[in-house]
């Protein structure tokens, strides 16, 4: 008896979301505390052992050393301190895998791993040696996929199925960015009372719609800030700030940088705009 051809196809309407939003070499000294809404890969290239650089996570209560060949990958929205000082030389891979506008797949995981691994340490030390932009996305692209599977949560932290009855809201916010959306307009797409919206917000996101707001216009300001061609004022009014003094308070105060000093990464050979 034959067997009849059978075909077994896996449904794609529902796919995450990949954007690569960084990409860079650096070697400068500072001491910063950042809670930054990216996936983060880091290898230290240089750093100094009687002066070493040093990472702490509060929530862990964690203190690390940035020794040379050390590879880390940091969940996006994960608060931390990072010192650097002018001998570490490292390069990073920032992204986004998202699930739903301003959802990334490793939101709520708050962490950071840190290991050794020589042949993923050659691969990322390949991205930064491709002389060819676009094949050096395409690289860079490669290695933090192969983060996200390795690191793939066990358990998601928020249930997917309740973030889906969101996505309208999300996609809305994400639009009209420059508008700046507040609890009654969120509502308004749900038809909710504003107290019902924003309780049920919380409860699913494990934030409230005024940090979720403020998350999705940092992301896109730095994402427009890795253009030299715009001025500060311009990207202020484009994201529909009053005036260039409170957008740059804004960005002060989500990153502990001015604009310009979030700028300064474009005068390094190897960074990437995207």
């Amino acid at each position: 008896m034959k067997n009849s051809p059978v075909t077994f196809r896996t449904s794609v309407n529902f796919q995450p979301a990949f954007r690569l939003v960084d990409l860079f070499v650096e070697q400068v000294g500072y001491t910063k505390s950042w809670n930054l809404p990216f996936n983060m890969i880091n290898l230290v290239l240089e750093d100094n052992p009687e002066d070493p650089s040093w990472v702490e996570l509060p929530e862990q209560d964690l203190h690390c050393e940035l020794e040379k060949g050390l590879i880390s990958f940091t969940t996006c929205n994960t608060p931390l301190t990072l010192h650097f000082t002018p001998a570490n030389r490292h390069c990073c891979i920032h992204f986004t895998y998202e699930l739903l506008p301003g959802i990334d797949l490793f939101s709520g995981l708050r962490q950071r791993y840190m290991f050794r691994d020589p042949a993923l340490q050659k691969e990322l030390k390949a991205v930064f040696a491709e002389p060819d932009p676009l094949r050096r996305m395409a690289l860079a692209e490669c290695a933090a996929m192969k983060m996200v599977m390795r690191f793939w949560p066990e358990r998601m932290p928020l249930d997917l199925r309740r973030m889906a009855e969101f996505e309208d809201v999300l996609r809305y916010v994400r639009k009209n960015l420059a508008s700046h959306p507040g609890v009654p307009e969120m509502a308004a797409r749900k038809g909710w009372s504003d107290a019902h919206f924003a309780r049920t917000f919380r409860e699913v996101f494990h934030i409230t719609p005024k940090q979720y707001l403020t998350r999705e216009l940092f992301a896109e300001s730095l994402k427009r800030l890795n253009d030299p061609v715009k001025s500060v004022k311009e990207i202020a009014a484009e994201l529909g700030f009053s005036s260039e003094f409170n957008f740059s308070r804004f960005i002060k105060q989500c990153s502990g940088l001015s604009p310009s000093g979030l700028r300064k990464g474009n005068r390094i050979p190897l960074y990437i705009r995207k």
